[in-house]
């Protein structure tokens, strides 16, 4: 009698193990996001970053700058960044794809006036390793590094 208890319990359990590693995998699978690169979106996408950097590209790096001096939205001004960034990559300019990666990765200067000054540095200061860590996952995970060499 204990053997079959014992053997329902350990059922019971490795099968909610199973259902709850479903569930995980499930809601950890993002969608991947795939640029289209055209004529049309390089023209947007230069206008979008040429309107943000000479925001960014001052003598003081590191200065918190209100968030509604943005022309755009952050998401669209990453997005616009992505796709020069591969179009620079296929390129071969890394000058201009460095200027890029600082466009991305400075929009972390771009913060909410409501909050103090120190939440501010610490949301500026989470932001900056957030969006390296995603514009260096963009560089080693998008067609940039599939092993095709550019054209």
């Amino acid at each position: 009698m204990s053997d079959v208890l014992d053997f329902e319990i350990w059922a019971g359990i490795l099968t909610l193990t199973a259902i709850l590693y479903l569930i995980k995998y499930l809601q950890s699978r993002k969608k991947q996001v795939v640029y289209r690169i055209s004529p049309d979106s390089l023209d947007r996408s230069k206008k979008v970053i040429l309107a943000v950097l000479p925001l960014v590209e001052d003598e003081d790096n590191t200065s918190l700058l209100d968030e509604r001096r943005l022309p755009y939205s952050k998401e669209h001004v990453k997005n616009a960044a992505k796709i020069l960034a591969y179009y620079y990559w296929k390129k071969h300019k890394p000058a201009e794809l460095a200027r890029i990666k600082n466009v991305f990765i400075s929009l972390c200067r771009f913060q909410n006036t409501d909050l103090d000054m120190e939440a501010q540095a610490r949301v500026m200061s989470k932001e900056q390793t957030r969006l390296t860590r995603e514009f260096e996952h963009y560089m080693t995970h998008s067609p940039l590094k599939t092993g095709n060499s550019p054209s």
